[in-house]
């Protein structure tokens, strides 16, 4: 993993993008095929609903969860296909509860815009050889269908697709490392299915054990499954598990227990 900063400076709207400055001064930034990369773009606020109308008027697949139920789409009419052969799409909006992860790929890359702990981020994938020019020319398209703000100061992380081993989590996490590498994957959905780890929506399953004397805090209750004394199992949006990892309570999230019939 490589992490750089970037200061770009946008005017009243995106499309008067007025400078960019590099850590490098001079230094031209390539992105490359093989690698992905990972832009903050911090709390934009979105209509999802809008989004959501904006997507399928545009052909995409789009998959809705609410609560237990679950409706799929392609473009307008309503999909047939399994949805694990849905999440496979090349442009899809996957709803869940307010969040939302959107896919789209062109002829340069394919980037994503998906949950964060920051709130929004952007997974940017070239196909091949990319400029600055490029992300700018994403960024655009995405003020256009109303998913970024005017104004963003972001670094970037770059990751290798092929790498396998993912990057070590924080110091502070205290979270097993495939679920660490699940938050900055280059595919939530592909990823989660190589791994077997259970992913519903945006929210995976995992269990917290809970530290003694100590109890879950109340902001996940409404993610929780079940729990015992030591024990909490939620299906949890994949960008809050390094704020329970990190929970002075958890003393360890981890993936749960698989039994094993001999």
């Amino acid at each position: 993993m490589n992490i750089r900063r970037i200061a770009v400076v946008f005017a009243a709207s995106a499309l008067l993008v007025a400078v960019a400055v590099f850590l490098s001064v001079g230094e031209a930034l390539t992105f490359t095929p093989g690698n992905y990369y990972i832009f903050p773009l911090g709390g934009a606020q979105v209509a999802v609903e809008a989004l959501e109308q904006t997507a399928r008027a545009e052909g995409f697949t789009v998959v809705r969860h609410d609560g237990s139920s679950v409706v799929a789409y392609e473009g307008e009419a309503l999909a047939v296909e399994p949805i694990d052969t849905l999440l496979g799409r090349a442009n899809l909006l996957v709803i869940d509860e307010g969040r939302f992860l959107l896919r789209v790929a062109g002829d340069g890359s394919t980037y994503a815009v998906r949950p964060s702990a920051d709130g929004l981020e952007l997974v940017f994938s070239p196909h091949d050889a990319q400029s600055l020019d490029d992300v700018f020319a994403v960024l655009v398209e995405l003020e256009r269908i109303g998913v970024i703000s005017n104004e963003v100061d972001f670094g970037y992380a770059e990751y290798s697709s092929s790498s396998l081993k993912g990057p070590m989590p924080p110091a502070n996490a205290r979270v097993e490392s495939d679920l660490y590498w699940l938050t900055v994957s280059e595919d939530w959905f592909s990823f989660a299915a190589t791994k077997g780890m259970t992913l519903v929506g945006l929210r995976v399953s995992v269990v917290a054990e809970i530290l003694p004397g100590a109890a879950l805090p109340a902001s996940f209750d409404a993610f929780v499954a079940s729990s015992s004394e030591s024990l909490v199992e939620l299906s949890l949006p994949v960008d809050l598990l390094l704020s329970l990892a990190t929970d002075s309570s958890v003393g360890l999230v981890r993936l749960p227990y698989v039994p094993v019939i001999p």
